[in-house]
């Protein structure tokens, strides 16, 4: 199943943030964060296009997101 890490600045507290990001389908943990970014998620979907979906249309349109960063898990290719 494709998964990715989406770390995410806030322009306010980040709690408001991770109690949405719980709420969201394809998003199976999110956890506060320390260092240059406040929160941190992971989602996970039937294909990739579908991660891309939950990053784009749900999480980077949520209120006080202000920006994001997705890494894309690759499973061992060995």
């Amino acid at each position: 199943m494709p998964r990715a890490l989406v770390f995410i600045n806030t322009s306010t507290d980040a709690a408001e943030v991770v109690k949405n990001l719980e709420r969201v389908k394809g998003v199976s943990e999110a956890h506060y964060s320390r260092g240059m970014y406040d929160a941190v998620a992971m989602v996970q979907g039937e294909s990739f296009n579908e991660v891309k979906e939950i990053v784009s249309k749900s999480i980077r349109r949520m209120d006080n997101v202000r920006s994001t960063l997705t890494l894309t898990l690759i499973e061992n290719p060995l």
